[in-house]
């Protein structure tokens, strides 16, 4: 099938958040693309509009294959079924991974600059913000390790959300580099929650999902995927969490 990316759509009054803007703004806040969603997934949205009852619905098989067939396709990682946990979206998962996964006053290691949203999932949780901030050598930016274990090792801090690939800076983490995180990790006893939503918007550089690093790692791993960026249906509050863990799983997925 032939794509148009060449298009152009109007969005200006039609409640878009991104282009709910004056005339003389240019919105480059927020990741959301501007080419129309593929024919393919509009077809299977009109059908079941179409259809013409929205009541309570089941997850089917068919939606777990998916995710396993794309990461084990795309990614060569094998996801498999009773790791995935839907939910409504990348944001409302990592905060409540927080909610549940840590206590009030502990730290949670971000590497800064980051998603800004990464913070309000931390102070609304009543949790501390501890920043291993990114090196920049003003031209790419790099992990200072020494900054990270030392921040890693303080008895206070039990999770680190990690950006997988890194939002805003544009980084596609090595997997040597993960690896290193995922040792650390490992040893300080911290959890780790990799936001990967943007693993498929890379531009020829070789994404590695945090949890493929090795099965040690993957134990200690929560992961949050999505396609709302790779195909541009974030209204469509379609989300994943992945947890190969059986007992963090069970945490995570509590009510």
């Amino acid at each position: 099938m032939q794509y148009n990316f060449s298009k152009l759509t109007n969005r200006f009054n039609t409640n878009s958040l991104k282009w709910d803007v004056n005339n003389n703004e240019l919105p480059m806040w927020v990741a959301d693309m501007d080419f129309e969603t593929a024919p393919e997934i509009r077809e299977a949205i009109r059908k079941k509009v179409d259809f013409g009852i929205y009541g309570y619905t089941i997850i089917p098989d068919e939606y777990y294959l998916s995710i396993s067939n794309w990461w084990e396709r795309r990614h060569n990682f094998k996801i498999e079924k009773e790791w995935i946990l839907f939910c409504t979206g990348v944001v409302p998962a990592i905060s409540s991974i927080v909610r549940k996964m840590t206590r009030e006053g502990d730290n949670v290691l971000v590497q800064a600059p980051v998603y800004n949203i990464f913070y309000n999932s931390i102070v609304n949780n009543n949790r501390k913000v501890l920043s291993s901030d990114l090196c920049f050598d003003g031209k790419e930016y790099s992990i200072d390790y020494e900054d990270l274990e030392r921040k890693l090792s303080d008895p206070a801090t039990t999770l680190m959300i990690l950006c997988n690939p890194h939002n805003p800076i544009g980084k596609v983490w090595s997997k040597e580099t993960l690896k290193k995180i995922g040792e650390l990790c490992i040893k300080y006893n911290v959890l780790v929650v990799s936001d990967e939503i943007h693993c498929d918007l890379t531009y020829g550089n070789s994404y590695t999902p945090f949890a493929s690093i090795s099965p040690e790692i993957a134990q200690n791993s929560i992961t949050c995927i999505a396609p709302t960026k790779t195909f541009n249906l974030a209204g469509v509050q379609s989300s994943n969490i992945i947890v190969p863990n059986d007992e963090i799983r069970r945490m995570v997925n509590r009510g």
